[in-house]
């Protein structure tokens, strides 16, 4: 777990650009505390002005000890603005100088606290930016190691507890600490031996808050971890909606989440029983601390050491302190879940990409892009791949197929560069794509997968992704290539019909379609096709594959396929088993070559006959 000391400065580059208002919460919250110290430090003067006969007392100056000559300065200060020739006169001035006071107080609270309000948003904000940002930016291995449940727990419930925690305590830390400090002046002014007395039994129970900073910090680790479980099962469940419905899953589902839920709350609870022990002890000593006072101040009155107006308002003052001791102690106790929290965030931060950004910017395709003995593993599996070489010339077809594992997908992943080969190389017209900067080499492709990702927005929005003003002209002309301008022309809205969450209001035949229109929308050097029809129906399969051969007519692309009656005119079909090339041709070359591609083509002919009769 990362330390405060390297928190802390991290934190405050996300404060750095909110400066401004930062020092200008703190000078309200500075004011704020002044005006609470002030509301104590007349008391004196009030109940003398109240119990008295309206004049200031005989020789003020003289019954007051020289030590306590600022406090007399500071009673004459106030009898002078409060003090008038009758009784009705003063009570009327106190009546005013009590309003005026509660009434800046109230202000300097109102400024302070929504000056607060907004840089803790505004760095919340920063924050989740800076996040996101990262997030999308690191390659695929992060999102293969990480639950998306977890990141959106770091996202959402991480950064709201580090703000909590951390930058809204900082913010309170600093009210209540001045507050401390006018507080502390004005009882050193009255009496140092009565100040360094409270002080000295009060710091006593800052050794029980030191012992508990571990449990608070372990009890916050585990309330974390437990959102973040039950975060990941939300996300899963409403994700798999279908499939939970399908097979009456919904009391399993509700089982898991109570379960998370649960969890959480246990460890709310031991969080909270030590957080509330913590003040509740420190005012223990508070109390102590008061009560100690009292006696020695009752001596040091009888011994005629100090006034008893000035006793009564040590006192106040003392009791006063209570509060803002309280809060701090509080705010250290919750500032342990928030930096168990800024550990969350800052692991993500701190990630660097594996795959990272080449300078060269490449625009097109111009002879072909080849694969050169590549080798690849995830980490320390075994390879997935095994000296893999192949081209694919500009304006040919090339399928890939094998069984499942045999390594399809994983190149599909290293030509975009999800990944980078652990051995060997790609290059596109002659130059290693790792030199090319990864925005322009990966608009090069155009990606329709098996499962495609659409958003709940427009159809023209979902075509032309990225643009917030699609060219309709384009969006068209991409769905009638795609086969797709009929079926959405019969929507209610045409291209402004919103598809839903995930594109759920449309079929699963039509999606690939819309997915094949957005490919095609950027007009882009490279199609891919991942295995685009294995999930669909029948009729489906038809429609996308009526589809995609439109598309392939004079343009270059990598289709992967499990069927394949889809890759018959294929300019070149890879076999790959157990991640290696075992066999290359046309179709007919492998048909005649009678090993396992013919092998796999007769199998799935014959089950397909054997299904039509």
């Amino acid at each position: 777990m990362l330390t405060t000391r390297y928190i802390v400065p991290r934190v405050l580059v996300f404060v750095k650009p909110f400066t401004g208002l930062f020092i200008l919460a703190m000078v309200f919250n500075l004011m704020f505390s002044v005006m609470n110290a002030l509301t104590l430090a007349i008391v004196e003067p009030v109940f003398r002005t109240l119990f008295g006969s309206g004049q200031a007392p005989a020789g003020i100056a003289s019954t007051i000890p020289s030590a306590f000559s600022p406090k007399a300065a500071f009673d004459a200060y106030v009898y002078g603005l409060i003090l008038g020739p009758d009784m009705t006169t003063t009570i009327r001035n106190l009546g005013t100088a009590m309003f005026l006071l509660f009434l800046f107080r109230a202000a300097t609270k109102y400024v302070a606290t929504n000056t607060s309000v907004r840089v803790e948003e505004g760095i919340m904000k920063s924050i989740r930016d800076a996040l996101f940002s990262r997030m999308t930016s690191l390659s695929l291995d992060f999102f293969a190691r990480k639950r998306t449940g977890d990141l959106i727990s770091v996202l959402t419930n991480d950064v709201g507890v580090l703000n909590h925690s951390t930058v809204n305590s900082l913010s309170q830390l600093w009210r209540e600490a001045t507050t401390i400090i006018v507080y502390l002046v004005l009882l050193l002014l009255i009496s140092v031996k009565l100040t360094v007395m409270a002080i000295a039994i009060a710091a006593i129970g800052v050794i029980f808050i030191r012992m508990s900073t571990s449990y608070l910090r372990r009890y916050a680790q585990r309330m974390q971890a437990a959102q973040a479980d039950y975060t990941t099962i939300l996300q899963e469940s409403l994700q798999g909606i279908r499939v939970v419905k399908g097979m009456s899953l919904e009391q399993t589902v509700f089982g898991r989440f109570a379960g998370q839920t649960a969890q959480y709350v246990r460890s709310a609870v031991k969080n909270s029983r030590v957080t509330t022990l913590v003040p509740a002890v420190n005012e223990l000593f508070g109390i102590a601390a008061i009560v100690a006072v009292f006696y020695a101040g009752g001596v040091a009155l009888a011994a005629n050491e100090i006034t008893a107006p000035n006793l009564m308002t040590f006192l106040f003052l003392l009791f006063g302190l209570m509060q803002p001791i309280s809060i701090i102690v509080n705010v250290f106790a919750v500032m342990q879940r928030g930096i168990v929290a800024a550990n969350n965030v800052l692991s993500v931060l701190d990630e660097v990409p594996n795959v990272t950004s080449g300078s060269i910017n490449v625009t097109r395709l111009s002879s072909s892009i080849s694969v050169e003995h590549v080798s690849f593993s995830y980490e320390a599996e075994s390879s997935v791949l095994r000296d893999v070489s192949f081209n694919i010339p500009r304006g040919r077809t090339v399928a890939l197929v094998g069984t499942s594992g045999s390594g399809k997908s994983t190149i599909l992943d290293l030509l975009l560069r999800f990944y980078d080969p652990s051995q060997g190389t790609i290059r596109i017209d002659g130059m290693d794509i790792r030199e090319a900067s990864l925005e322009s080499y990966r608009r090069l492709f155009g990606t329709v997968s098996q499962e495609t990702m659409l958003f709940n927005d427009t159809v023209a929005r979902n075509i032309a992704l990225g643009e917030a003003s699609p060219d309709m002209e384009r969006v068209q002309q991409a769905a009638g290539i795609a086969h797709a301008h009929d079926f959405i022309m019969a929507m209610p809205n045409g291209y402004n019909t919103t598809i839903g969450d995930r594109g759920m209001k449309m079929s699963g035949g039509q999606r690939q379609r819309l997915a094949i229109a957005r490919a095609l929308y950027r007009n882009p050097e490279v199609l891919v096709f991942d295995e685009a029809t294995s999930a669909l129906d029948s009729a489906s399969e038809r429609d996308v594959q009526d589809a995609i051969n439109s598309v392939l007519s004079g343009r270059t692309a990598v289709v992967v396929a499990h069927r394949l009656s889809t890759i018959i005119n294929a300019d070149v079909i890879l076999v790959f088993d157990n991640g290696r090339i075992i066999e290359r041709g046309t179709h007919a070359e492998l048909l005649q070559a009678r090993g396992t591609y013919a092998r796999l083509y007769t199998l799935q002919f014959s089950t397909a006959d054997e299904q039509d009769q």
